[in-house]
C-alpha cells in the first residue's frame, strides 16, 4: 500500500527535486535540517460510528497513529515532507478496519517583494470522517483517495499594499462507490486578494474567487462560480483580534444523463466572520462563515458553518477543552437537493500532560445528522482515550 501512495505523488523523483529546486533556490542552499514527529495510541466506542438511521451495531474500536514532518529551512526558505498512517481496527461490525495515509509536500520561499508558497499532497482515507464537513455520507464506508496541488504568489506594492494569486486543484476518488451516492469528482479554484493596512491594527481587503467542479455518477455535472468578498480585520490588541467578510456569488450548473440534460442558475451571499481572544488561562475562536464547498454528493456545496473552540489551561499539565460545530449544506444546483442537510456535534476533552512528552486525552462527542428529503436522522455518542508522545525536535546543521 505504501508503494502505491509513493507512486500516486511521484511521476518523477528527480523531476519534482529540480522543480522545487528551481522554484526556490534558497532553500536547496539552506542551512538547517528539522524533523517533527509524534505517535499515537487512541481507544474508541462509538454507539453509531457510520452516522446512519438503519440498523447499526456499537463498536468498539483502536488506532495506532504516527506522523513526521522533515525539511529544511533558512531566513526565506523552508521545503519540507509530511507523512502519516492510523491503522484502524474494530470490533462489533465488519467491514469498517482501515488503514489511512498521507504523504506531501511543502515549500515556501520569501524575497524582498514576494512570498511564494506551494503545496502537494495525497491521502488516502475513509468516507467515516472526510464526509463529515461534506455530504455526509459516511455509512457506505468506501476508500478516498484525494490529490491536491496548490500555489500562491504574494507581492507587496507597497509598505500597506500587497496582492495574492492563488491556484489549486483537486482530484477526487472513491472505490467501489457504485449505488452509494458517492460520486468521483475534480474541484479547480483560482483568486485573487487585494490587502491595504490603514495603520499598524487594521486591514482591509477585497477578494474575488472562481471555481470549477465536475462531479461523476450517473449524472454528470459541471458547476462554474464566481464571487467577491470584501472584509476587514482588526487586531485590538496582542490577545483579541477579529475580522468580518460579506460578498455575493453566482454559479452556472450544466448537468447531463445518458438521455437528458439540463441547465439551471443560482445566486446568493458569502460571509466570513471570525473572533479571537486570550485570556490569562482561556483561548475561545469562534467563527460563522458561507462558503462554497466540494463534495463527494455530486455537487458544490453552499455551507453554512458556526463553530465554537474554547480552551482552558488549568495548570501546567492539565487542560480542559470543547469544540462545536454547526454546519448546514444546501447544494447550488437546484435539481440536486437530495443531500441538502444539517450536522452538528459537540466534544468536551480533558487533556494531561503525564510527563514532559508524553500526553493523555479523554473525550466524549456527540454528533447529529438530519437530510431535508428525510425525516429519518441519526446521533452518535462516542468516548475517546488516547495517549501521545512527541519525539524530541532540534535543528541542526545534518539531516538526523
Amino acid at each position: 500500500m505504501a508503494g502505491r501512495i509513493i507512486n500516486v505523488v511521484r511521476p518523477n523523483n528527480l523531476g519534482i527535486f529540480i522543480g522545487l529546486a528551481i522554484a526556490f533556490p534558497g532553500a536547496v542552499n539552506a542551512a538547517q535540517w528539522y524533523s517533527e514527529s509524534s505517535a499515537r495510541l487512541r481507544n474508541a466506542y462509538d454507539d453509531n460510528i457510520r452516522l446512519t438511521s438503519r440498523d447499526h451495531n456499537s463498536v468498539v474500536g483502536m488506532t495506532l497513529a504516527g506522523t513526521i514532518k522533515a525539511g529544511r529551512r533558512t531566513e526565506t526558505s523552508d521545503v519540507n515532507l509530511k507523512g502519516g498512517v492510523a491503522l484502524k481496527k474494530y470490533s462489533g461490525e465488519d467491514g469498517l478496519n482501515t488503514n489511512n495515509f498521507d504523504l506531501g509536500v511543502n515549500a515556501a520561499h520569501r524575497t524582498q517583494r514576494n512570498e511564494f508558497t506551494l503545496i502537494t499532497a495525497v491521502k488516502l482515507d475513509s468516507t467515516l470522517t472526510s464526509e463529515i464537513q461534506s455530504s455526509g455520507l459516511m455509512w457506505a464506508h468506501k476508500r478516498r483517495i484525494k490529490k491536491n496541488f496548490a500555489l500562491s504568489w504574494t507581492h507587496f506594492l507597497s509598505e500597506r499594499t500587497s496582492l495574492k494569486l492563488g491556484y489549486s486543484h483537486t482530484d477526487t476518488d472513491y472505490k467501489n462507490a457504485k449505488n452509494t451516492g458517492l460520486s468521483n469528482y475534480t474541484y479547480q479554484s483560482m483568486d485573487a486578494m487585494l490587502l491595504y493596512s490603514l495603520n499598524n491594527k487594521t486591514v482591509v481587503s477585497s477578494t474575488l474567487t472562481s471555481s470549477l467542479y465536475k462531479g461523476s455518477n450517473r449524472t454528470k455535472t459541471e458547476i462554474q462560480d464566481l464571487g467577491i468578498l470584501i472584509g476587514i480585520k482588526h487586531n485590538f490588541s496582542e490577545t483579541f483580534s477579529a475580522s468580518a467578510g460579506a460578498g455575493v456569488r453566482y454559479s452556472t450548473t450544466e448537468y447531463k444523463t445518458s438521455k437528458i440534460g439540463g441547465h439551471n442558475t443560482d445566486t446568493g451571499f458569502l460571509l466570513n466572520a471570525n473572533v479571537r481572544r486570550i485570556f490569562e488561562r482561556t483561548m475561545v475562536n469562534g467563527l460563522v462563515s458561507r462558503s462554497v464547498l466540494p463534495s463527494g454528493s455530486g455537487t458544490l456545496l453552499i455551507t453554512d458553518q458556526l463553530s465554537l473552540e474554547a480552551d482552558y489551561q488549568v495548570d501546567e499539565r492539565l487542560s480542559l477543552n470543547l469544540v462545536t460545530a454547526v454546519y448546514r449544506n444546501s447544494s447550488a444546483d437546484e435539481d440536486n437537493k437530495f443531500y441538502d442537510r444539517i450536522y452538528y456535534s459537540i466534544q468536551p476533552k480533558i487533556r494531561w500532560k503525564i510527563a514532559h512528552r508524553w500526553l493523555v486525552e479523554g473525550s466524549y462527542r456527540y454528533r447529529y445528522q438530519r437530510y431535508d428529503a428525510s425525516d429519518l436522522a441519526a446521533d452518535s455518542n462516542a468516548i475517546f482515550l488516547s495517549v501521545k508522545y512527541v519525539w524530541p525536535s532540534k535543528p541542526s546543521s545534518g539531516l538526523w
